[in-house]
Protein backbone atom coordinates (compact mmCIF):
# COMPACT_ATOMS: atom_id res chain seq x y z
CA UNK A 1 0.00 0.00 0.00
CA UNK A 2 1.49 3.45 -0.85
CA UNK A 3 1.89 5.83 2.05
CA UNK A 4 0.80 9.43 1.16
CA UNK A 5 3.15 12.08 2.12
CA UNK A 6 1.14 14.34 4.86
CA UNK A 7 1.49 17.92 2.94
CA UNK A 8 0.10 15.94 -0.29
CA UNK A 9 -3.22 17.87 -0.31
CA UNK A 10 -1.93 20.72 0.25
CA UNK A 11 0.66 20.27 -2.09
CA UNK A 12 -2.05 19.38 -4.67
CA UNK A 13 -3.84 22.57 -3.78
CA UNK A 14 -1.30 24.60 -4.30
CA UNK A 15 -0.35 23.12 -7.85
CA UNK A 16 -4.47 23.26 -8.73
CA UNK A 17 -4.07 27.33 -7.93
CA UNK A 18 -0.71 27.23 -10.24
CA UNK A 19 -2.57 25.65 -13.08
CA UNK A 20 -5.52 28.31 -12.57
CA UNK A 21 -3.56 31.23 -12.29
CA UNK A 22 -1.41 30.13 -15.66
CA UNK A 23 -2.99 28.18 -17.73
CA UNK A 24 -4.77 30.97 -19.68
CA UNK A 25 -2.08 33.17 -20.09
CA UNK A 26 0.50 29.82 -21.02
CA UNK A 27 -2.28 29.08 -24.05
CA UNK A 28 -2.22 32.65 -24.73
CA UNK A 29 1.69 32.60 -25.36
CA UNK A 30 1.49 29.36 -26.96
CA UNK A 31 -1.36 30.68 -29.41
CA UNK A 32 0.62 33.54 -30.21
CA UNK A 33 3.72 31.35 -31.29
CA UNK A 34 1.65 28.78 -32.76
CA UNK A 35 -1.20 30.32 -34.72
CA UNK A 36 -2.67 26.74 -33.72
CA UNK A 37 -5.50 26.55 -30.90
CA UNK A 38 -5.39 22.81 -31.25
CA UNK A 39 -1.99 22.53 -30.77
CA UNK A 40 -1.76 25.35 -28.72
CA UNK A 41 -4.16 23.17 -25.79
CA UNK A 42 -2.08 20.11 -26.40
CA UNK A 43 1.05 21.76 -25.53
CA UNK A 44 -0.20 23.49 -22.24
CA UNK A 45 -1.86 20.40 -21.43
CA UNK A 46 2.01 18.61 -21.85
CA UNK A 47 3.73 21.33 -19.84
CA UNK A 48 1.33 20.81 -17.32
CA UNK A 49 2.02 16.91 -17.41
CA UNK A 50 6.04 17.99 -16.92
CA UNK A 51 4.73 20.02 -13.88
CA UNK A 52 3.09 17.90 -12.24
CA UNK A 53 5.60 15.42 -12.63
CA UNK A 54 8.03 17.36 -10.98
CA UNK A 55 5.55 18.42 -8.36
CA UNK A 56 5.34 14.99 -7.85
CA UNK A 57 8.77 14.25 -7.10
CA UNK A 58 9.65 17.96 -5.37
CA UNK A 59 12.23 19.34 -7.93
CA UNK A 60 12.94 22.84 -8.28
CA UNK A 61 11.11 25.07 -8.79
CA UNK A 62 8.53 22.66 -7.21
CA UNK A 63 10.25 21.90 -4.00
CA UNK A 64 9.95 23.66 -0.25
CA UNK A 65 12.35 26.56 -1.63
CA UNK A 66 10.19 27.33 -4.34
CA UNK A 67 8.13 30.51 -5.34
CA UNK A 68 5.43 31.10 -7.25
CA UNK A 69 7.54 33.39 -10.02
CA UNK A 70 10.09 30.87 -10.27
CA UNK A 71 7.37 28.15 -11.31
CA UNK A 72 5.79 30.68 -13.72
CA UNK A 73 9.32 30.92 -15.41
CA UNK A 74 9.44 27.28 -15.62
CA UNK A 75 6.30 26.94 -16.94
CA UNK A 76 7.05 29.26 -19.69
CA UNK A 77 10.21 27.77 -20.17
CA UNK A 78 9.08 24.49 -20.97
CA UNK A 79 5.85 25.67 -22.99
CA UNK A 80 8.66 27.41 -24.46
CA UNK A 81 10.84 24.62 -25.45
CA UNK A 82 7.87 22.79 -26.47
CA UNK A 83 6.51 25.47 -29.46
CA UNK A 84 9.80 25.56 -30.28
CA UNK A 85 10.20 21.71 -31.09
CA UNK A 86 6.73 21.41 -32.23
CA UNK A 87 7.39 24.14 -35.11
CA UNK A 88 10.44 21.93 -36.21
CA UNK A 89 8.59 19.20 -36.88
CA UNK A 90 5.59 21.11 -38.36
CA UNK A 91 6.45 20.04 -41.50
CA UNK A 92 6.29 16.41 -40.62
CA UNK A 93 3.23 16.27 -38.59
CA UNK A 94 -0.40 17.70 -39.91
CA UNK A 95 -2.72 18.90 -36.78
CA UNK A 96 -6.19 18.19 -37.07
CA UNK A 97 -8.95 19.68 -35.32
CA UNK A 98 -11.97 17.30 -34.20
CA UNK A 99 -13.99 20.23 -32.99
CA UNK A 100 -16.70 21.90 -34.93
CA UNK A 101 -15.23 24.26 -37.51
CA UNK A 102 -15.81 27.94 -36.08
CA UNK A 103 -16.61 26.49 -32.45
CA UNK A 104 -14.21 27.89 -29.59
CA UNK A 105 -14.57 28.08 -25.88
CA UNK A 106 -13.05 31.02 -25.67
CA UNK A 107 -15.74 34.35 -24.28
CA UNK A 108 -16.14 36.48 -27.10
CA UNK A 109 -15.43 40.29 -26.60
CA UNK A 110 -18.31 42.20 -26.80
CA UNK A 111 -16.51 45.97 -26.99
CA UNK A 112 -16.17 45.97 -30.85
CA UNK A 113 -18.69 44.90 -33.29
CA UNK A 114 -18.03 41.38 -34.72
CA UNK A 115 -16.45 41.49 -37.99
CA UNK A 116 -13.74 44.22 -36.66
CA UNK A 117 -12.78 41.77 -34.44
CA UNK A 118 -12.37 39.45 -36.83
CA UNK A 119 -10.39 41.38 -38.82
CA UNK A 120 -7.67 42.68 -36.39
CA UNK A 121 -7.27 39.41 -34.96
CA UNK A 122 -6.45 38.07 -38.26
CA UNK A 123 -3.73 40.92 -39.10
CA UNK A 124 -2.17 40.89 -35.14
CA UNK A 125 -1.74 36.97 -36.06
CA UNK A 126 -0.33 37.71 -39.47
CA UNK A 127 1.97 40.14 -38.23
CA UNK A 128 2.63 37.62 -35.15
CA UNK A 129 3.57 35.40 -37.79
CA UNK A 130 5.45 37.30 -40.42
CA UNK A 131 8.22 37.49 -37.03
CA UNK A 132 10.76 35.20 -36.49
CA UNK A 133 10.11 32.45 -33.94
CA UNK A 134 12.73 34.56 -31.14
CA UNK A 135 11.40 37.78 -31.42
CA UNK A 136 7.74 36.86 -31.33
CA UNK A 137 8.78 34.84 -28.29
CA UNK A 138 9.90 37.77 -26.77
CA UNK A 139 7.50 39.80 -27.43
CA UNK A 140 4.42 37.70 -26.16
CA UNK A 141 6.21 36.79 -22.83
CA UNK A 142 7.05 40.89 -22.28
CA UNK A 143 4.04 42.73 -23.58
CA UNK A 144 1.65 39.98 -23.01
CA UNK A 145 2.53 37.59 -20.24
CA UNK A 146 4.35 41.07 -18.76
CA UNK A 147 7.91 39.22 -17.85
CA UNK A 148 10.92 41.56 -18.03
CA UNK A 149 14.04 41.02 -20.24
CA UNK A 150 15.70 39.47 -17.45
CA UNK A 151 12.78 36.70 -16.87
CA UNK A 152 12.42 36.48 -20.71
CA UNK A 153 16.55 36.22 -20.95
CA UNK A 154 16.34 32.97 -18.75
CA UNK A 155 13.01 31.66 -19.80
CA UNK A 156 14.43 31.03 -23.88
CA UNK A 157 17.87 30.54 -23.04
CA UNK A 158 19.87 33.85 -24.00
CA UNK A 159 21.56 36.71 -22.31
CA UNK A 160 19.56 39.51 -21.18
CA UNK A 161 21.46 41.74 -23.81
CA UNK A 162 20.55 39.59 -26.76
CA UNK A 163 16.24 39.43 -24.93
CA UNK A 164 16.23 43.07 -25.20
CA UNK A 165 17.78 43.57 -28.57
CA UNK A 166 15.00 41.02 -29.93
CA UNK A 167 12.33 42.61 -28.17
CA UNK A 168 13.09 46.01 -29.62
CA UNK A 169 13.47 44.15 -32.95
CA UNK A 170 9.93 42.29 -32.53
CA UNK A 171 8.26 45.81 -31.52
CA UNK A 172 9.74 47.75 -34.63
CA UNK A 173 8.80 44.53 -37.11
CA UNK A 174 5.35 44.08 -35.73
CA UNK A 175 4.03 47.67 -35.92
CA UNK A 176 5.43 47.62 -39.75
CA UNK A 177 3.54 44.57 -40.01
CA UNK A 178 0.57 45.16 -38.54
CA UNK A 179 0.31 48.80 -40.47
CA UNK A 180 1.18 47.17 -43.61
CA UNK A 181 -1.67 45.08 -43.33
CA UNK A 182 -3.99 47.67 -42.21
CA UNK A 183 -2.87 49.53 -45.34
CA UNK A 184 -3.29 46.91 -47.77
CA UNK A 185 -6.86 45.93 -45.80
CA UNK A 186 -8.35 49.41 -46.29
CA UNK A 187 -6.97 49.96 -49.61
CA UNK A 188 -8.90 46.55 -50.72
CA UNK A 189 -12.43 48.39 -48.83
CA UNK A 190 -14.61 49.61 -51.67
Amino acid sequence: MRQTHPEAPAATAAFAALLQQTQRPLYAYLRGLMADQEQAHDLVQDVFCDAWRAARQSAPPFDADSDAAGQRRWLFRVAHHKAVSALRHRSVIRWESLDIPGESDEAPDHAAPFEDQIAESQAIHAALASLALEEAACLLLNVVQGFTSAEIAQIIGVSQQTCKKRLARAKQRLRAAYFAQNTGREESQP
